[in-house]
């Protein structure tokens, strides 16, 4: 064992089975395909998201930005958030190309996955009126890592969601998932 330090229990690995989206992930994963959720296609890149100040966003932000609604928890975490100035990043999406909770999509993003909530913000300005929903892991104010969603709305504009990032909401097969190249 390379790792002789590490001792699991039942319970341990089971649970780890569990993060990772049951035992058929795990078997494929184990079985040295890697790729858990994702498709073994490079994701597609969206280009640099130019850098940003420092800011504490506000529902006027938000509506600057193309959005029309958001749910009770998305506004509790991120309005009022303060956002740290951030370089140029480069943004990709990936589609999962099978059902998942956010376990497993986040260990195979690994440091990848995070992105600010203003990142976001910007990639759907300039989405607007996509007829596609997209998915990413941001922070709130309460310094979890969150599970957003936007779907553009028929009223026109962004509606947006959060719910916990590792589940137990699945997403299903297509979801698309913003995460830093």
């Amino acid at each position: 064992m390379k790792c002789g330090e590490v001792t699991l229990g039942q319970g341990q690995v089971e649970a780890v089975i569990s993060r990772m989206g049951g035992y058929d992930n795990w078997l494929r994963y184990a079985g040295g395909v890697g790729q858990v959720v994702f498709p073994p296609d490079p994701p597609f890149l969206l280009g640099t998201i130019a850098a940003q100040p420092a800011c504490t966003t506000s529902k006027q932000i938000f509506e600057s930005m193309g959005v029309n609604w958001m749910g009770d928890n998305f506004e509790t975490l991120f309005v009022g958030l303060e956002v740290s100035a951030t370089k140029h990043t480069t943004l990709a999406v990936s589609k999962l190309e099978q059902c998942s909770v956010g376990g497993p999509i986040l260990t195979e993003l690994g440091n990848r996955a995070e992105i600010t909530i203003f990142q976001f913000l910007v990639f759907l300005s300039q989405n607007k009126e996509s007829s596609e929903s997209f998915i990413c892991y941001s922070r709130g104010k309460d310094g979890n890592l969150w599970a957003v969603d936007a779907v553009w709305s028929t009223g026109g504009g962004w509606d947006l969601g959060a719910s916990f990032a590792t589940g137990p909401f699945e997403w299903s097969v297509g979801s698309q998932f913003v995460s830093r190249k």
